[in-house]
């Protein structure tokens, strides 16, 4: 980011998660015990899949992702330069991502939510997804579980357990 500046910085940890690994399941289960921490989640923003009627939430909107990645990096740095820890849900990262200074400032820790892939598949067929969107999904899976070596498994609809344990990462 450009116009970064020396501000003392809340930390930030990014839970990182390839669709359909449970991340909007377990925003309300974040939210309700986050006491103090600033949760967001990066399709937050979205309505139906678009920003201001701009599809970002589609594989043929890479074009459109850095533009959008740069837009949630100034959001985060606004909320941590006034000394607010962050956990920002956000897409897997590529590796040059998670380089120190990279993309954020300051203290930043990666976490991984994932979820076996069958679960992966049957999820996002349950949301009407197309095959390349699942083939899409698992090769992003597969690309977090070699880069994120902290991982928290979202199976088995124990919500709060798993809200609990990535907050309690996200404080320490």
């Amino acid at each position: 980011m450009e116009d970064r500046q020396d501000f003392a910085h809340g930390p930030l940890r990014l839970l990182a998660g390839a669709p359909g690994a449970g991340k909007t399941t377990l925003l309300p289960h974040l939210l309700r015990a986050a006491d103090g921490l600033v949760v967001m989640d990066m399709d937050e923003l979205l309505e139906g899949g678009a920003l201001i009627g701009v599809p970002i939430a589609r594989p043929e909107a890479r074009p459109v992702w850095p533009a959008y990645d740069r837009m949630w990096g100034r959001i985060v740095t606004m909320v941590r330069r006034a000394g607010h820890p962050v956990l920002l849900l956000c897409p897997v990262p590529d590796a040059d991502e998670l380089a120190p200074g990279a993309r954020w400032d300051g203290p930043v820790r990666w976490g991984l939510l994932d979820c076996p892939d069958d679960d992966r598949v049957r999820r996002l067929r349950e949301r009407g997804s197309p095959q390349e969107w699942i083939d899409g999904a698992l090769a992003d899976a597969a690309q977090g579980r070699s880069l994120v070596p902290t991982v928290f498994d979202a199976v088995g609809g124990r919500h709060t357990e798993l809200a609990a344990q990535v907050l309690a990462w996200a404080r320490s």
